[in-house]
């Protein structure tokens, strides 16, 4: 069984691309024997609150875009796979997606995951500015582990964490930028041991700091154990994927073999 070390950055993203791409290169070079850093959701650009949905659009990113060519440079430079959720383009014109970029330890684009599951709840409607994707959420490989890949909002969603547990895998990553609020922190760690727990898989998230927004990166193991707790500051908290520990979790605790669908498929 092996162990792949990861980083979960807690961000706070700035107006400034160039700024925000700056800290990503200063994070990642104070790592050490990591595979993978996974960023928050919406990493590239702090969009000002009355910026225009033509102008975030103008703004957002493309596979060829200046900042995604920057995060290529510092993962290749650095031999680390990156996970980098950012603005990019819908071809629906001025609505843009929330994607996660996967980017591989050489410089390559592997993957991309668009959120689609909106936060439409709680007085926000991303949808007015958010294009949602098509797709189920993504299964990636990283060195011999199978990675899942959800957006913030979409932990909301328990069909998400186990549809990624029944594909195989070993972990579901979550970039986020989890709004502050009346019991919101409660309830972030609560869906991240839920998830973890219930589908005896790692839960790794990656969170914005300050600003509007909450924080709280954490790495929880598949027995639903805290492994890793960012504090209230910018910065990077570390964790281990061990498929001994998954191993033995669901051992002793045989949930997905315990399913029986047949009883309760949706009418």
């Amino acid at each position: 069984m092996k162990e792949m070390g990861v980083a979960l950055a807690q961000f706070q993203s700035t107006p400034s691309k160039e700024e925000n791409l700056e800290k990503i290169s200063k994070i990642i070079s104070r790592l050490s024997g990591i595979s993978l850093v996974v960023f928050p959701e919406f990493t590239d650009l702090l969009a000002p609150s009355d910026i225009s949905r033509e102008r975030l659009y103008e703004l957002a990113e493309y596979d060829d875009s200046q900042f995604i060519r920057g995060v290529r440079r510092v993962a290749m430079e650095h031999g680390i796979w990156v996970a980098v959720g950012v603005y990019e383009r819908s071809d629906e014109f001025p609505r843009v997606h929330s994607s996660v970029y996967i980017i591989g330890a050489d410089g390559e684009l592997r993957a991309k995951y668009r959120k689609s599951h909106l936060f439409d709840a709680l007085g926000h409607k991303e949808s007015d500015w958010l294009k949602p994707g098509d797709e189920p959420p993504l299964m990636v490989d990283v060195e011999g582990f199978r990675l899942g890949v959800i957006v913030c909002y979409e932990m909301r969603f328990p069909e998400l964490a186990r549809y990624v547990a029944l594909s195989g895998a070993d972990a579901l990553i979550v970039p986020s930028a989890w709004y502050r609020g009346y019991n919101k922190e409660e309830q972030w760690l609560t869906l991240t041991k839920a998830r973890a727990l219930e589908n005896t898989m790692y839960v790794l998230t990656s969170n914005q700091i300050g600003n509007t927004f909450a924080g709280i990166s954490v790495a929880v193991d598949p027995a639903g154990v805290m492994v890793a707790r960012a504090t209230e500051e910018e910065g990077a908290v570390e964790a281990r994927v061990d498929q001994g520990r998954i191993s033995r979790v669901r051992a002793a605790l045989p949930l997905l073999e315990q399913r029986r669908p047949e009883l309760y498929q949706y009418k």
